[in-house]
């Protein structure tokens, strides 16, 4: 199948039109942003979400006028001149180590950034970057500033203190420049993931017009279903006959990788009304770019390891969140509610840092729905999903090694329907946990801690699915099975076979084994006896499945 090429890892706008690569039109919006008004603008989106691309086209339009946007929506609608751009990516300052490297970093960059507009830097000793700014627009006006990824610096300085006010003040200093000679500028927008106040984005510019949670720019970052078909509908039919080549089945449809697209990619709105729904680019690119590969968390693992926000994240609330708050930390399926300013509240300094919030800004959270002014928040996709569960278990059984040692055998275990086996390794993997890992969990608790497992080993499970008459308390499958499982928990063991006799009778009373699949149908009754709160702390084994019958 021969077909217009990706490129996955190039996010130039230029790159992308000269070697006739796939752009999804953007354009309207851009010139709706920009026609008229000069900003400042400003907009948050996770990483990967093709921040960069905007603001190269930014970059494009304003440098070039339209030659390289033939085609699109905004040619026949631009009509201004062309400017000198000046352009800011901070995300190549992470890893600058001092505070003298990083101005002189910055200085380098920048004066790097006036060469490329047309713009000469004085020869004069200029000691920071906002004096280098004020004294280059002294013979300038009606220039472009474009600024990607502002809070790069300051993020990758976070657990050094002094590192970090450093660079704030650097950068605070710099926006207040551009603040201050606001009459020079044609047009400013800046990016970023996460919101820090006294940069002076959000302080110095009063007037800045934030477009984060804006309903009209809701779809401006990510795609739309809409999207989806009209920019890669060949390449959702390439990678149907991939994937039926690759597993000898022809089991795969276009509604079907489509579906599976949206379960591992989609889920993510970011505006006040959730009314926006957009898939992750950076995954749906790398996905049809290798459709081989299957549906693999691309996003996730672009970050290059496991987030130390979302890592403290969980610690915090394992370490220190009762029974309640511990049940909506595990699980994966609930939403969160929430208002924008706890969703992007203005970080000052390491004291104030709210890891939820981070890691809503950061992409691991979005925004489900929206009732009354309250954002219900939750984990958006499979993707995310996965990796979530993955550092849970990691940090509930203190190894980093739980996947590897636990992924074969709950897939291989499952798809034996050996009940006897699957009690052994469900007891193998419960005593991986300490007492201070359960000595607060509850029944919901181990039933989605279950169910993190499953999803971490690659087994395809749910938990609170409607049947015929009411809700299990985890779906799984593997092989030829589906498992409905329904679990009870008891801290007595005189209370077994009670709890046994209740599971039981929920199985049979609300039809659990009535599902419409092409699988056979196990459903099982287990009781966990939790011996935590009765046991001392040196105790080894303070929980077990002590029953698990087919009904």
């Amino acid at each position: 199948m021969k077909f217009t090429k990706l490129l996955p890892n190039s996010c130039n706008f230029r790159d992308l039109i000269d070697n006739n690569r796939v752009y999804v039109d953007k354009t309207a919006l851009i010139c709706q942003i920009a026609k008229d008004e000069k900003g400042p603008y400003f907009i948050s989106r996770p990483r990967r979400f093709g921040k960069s691309t905007l603001i190269n086209t930014f970059h494009e339009l304003f440098a070039h006028g339209t030659e390289r946007f033939k085609g699109l929506e905004i040619e026949p609608l631009w009509k201004d001149k062309t400017y000198k751009v000046i352009h800011l990516d901070f995300s190549t300052f992470r890893e600058v180590p001092s505070n003298s490297s990083f101005n002189k970093e910055f200085m380098d960059a920048f004066k790097l950034s006036l060469e490329e507009a047309g713009i000469e830097p004085t020869k004069e000793n200029i000691d920071s970057p906002a004096n280098l700014l004020k004294k280059t627009l002294d013979t300038e006006s009606e220039v472009v500033l474009l600024v990607d990824e502002y809070d790069a610096p300051l993020t990758a300085v976070l657990n050094d203190s002094n590192e970090f006010e450093d660079r704030r003040k650097i950068l605070s200093n710099f926006y207040l420049t551009v603040k201050s000679c606001d009459g020079k500028f044609r047009f400013i927008f800046i990016t970023g993931v996460t919101y820090y106040s006294h940069t002076s984005i959000f302080s110095a510019f009063n007037n800045l017009k934030d477009l984060t949670l804006d309903l009209r720019y809701g779809a401006l970052l990510g795609y739309t279903s809409e999207e989806l078909e009209l920019y890669f509908g060949e390449y959702i039919d390439n990678a149907v006959e991939v994937l039926n080549k690759k597993y000898h089945t022809e089991r795969y449809t276009h509604d079907l990788v489509v579906s599976e697209l949206k379960r591992n990619y989609d889920g993510y709105s970011f505006d006040e009304e959730a009314l926006n729904h957009v898939y992750n680019p950076w995954s749906i690119v790398n996905f049809f770019d290798a459709p081989v590969r299957g549906f693999i968390p691309y996003w996730v693992v672009s970050g290059g390891s496991t987030p130390t926000f979302l890592v403290n994240y969980l610690k915090q609330g394992l370490e220190k969140y009762n029974t309640d708050d511990l049940q909506s930390l595990l699980n994966i399926d609930s939403t969160v509610n929430s208002a924008a300013e706890y969703l992007y509240p203005k970080i000052e300094n390491m004291a104030n840092l709210d890891l939820f919030a981070i890691l809503y800004q950061a992409g691991y959270f979005c925004i489900k729905a929206v009732v009354d002014d309250i954002f219900k928040v939750g984990i958006p996709n499979l993707e995310v999903k996965k990796a979530y569960s993955n550092i849970v278990l990691n940090e509930l059984t203190k190894t980093k090694e739980a996947k590897l040692k636990y992924v074969e055998p709950f897939k291989e275990v499952l798809a034996s329907g050996n009940l006897d086996k699957i009690k052994e390794l469900f007891n193998t993997f419960i005593n991986e946990f300490s007492y201070e890992t359960v000595k607060n969990f509850n029944e919901a608790c181990f039933r989605d801690v279950l169910k993190l497992a499953m999803l971490t080993f690659n087994v395809t499970a749910s938990t609170e699915v409607m049947g015929a008459c009411g809700r299990a308390d985890i779906t799984a499958e593997a092989g030829d099975y589906l498992y409905v499982f329904e679990l009870k928990v008891t801290d007595n063991s005189k209370d077994i076979d009670t709890k046994l006799s209740e599971a039981k009778e929920q199985i049979i009373k609300n039809k659990y084994a009535r599902r419409l699949t092409d699988k056979t149908v196990i459903p099982v009754a287990l009781v966990l006896e939790n011996n935590s709160k009765s046991r001392e702390k040196s105790d080894t084994q303070v929980c077990e499945i002590v029953a698990l019958e087919k009904v």
